[in-house]
């Protein structure tokens, strides 16, 4: 998770995610869930959900282990595609 913290340091403008918004992203009914993700060339999962601590819409990047366990890899705030996808896919927790 130390990895998704410093995100900034990788990326200037980038911005550090804190851990506990990654969390509270999972837990949005309005999560956009690509299992896997397409673009991943490891067969990881894409989710974009709502953080109230952020604020804001976030990606995160994560893979599934053998027992289906999620571990976060990356986290970012949502732009372009994945923010309109986010506000246009989904409405209270029901696809439109």
């Amino acid at each position: 998770m130390a990895y998704i913290r410093s995100r900034g340091d990788r990326y200037p403008g980038g911005g550090g995610v804190e851990p506990s918004w990654a969390h509270e992203v999972m837990d949005d009914p309005d999560l956009a869930a690509f299992e896997p993700d397409p673009k991943s060339r490891m067969g990881a999962s894409r989710f974009i959900g709502f953080s109230t601590a952020a604020g804001r819409v976030l990606v995160v990047i994560a893979f599934r282990d053998a027992d289906g366990d999620l571990h976060g890899i990356n986290a970012w705030p949502a732009t372009g595609a994945d923010l309109r996808f986010y506000r246009e896919g989904t409405r209270h927790g029901k696809d439109n």
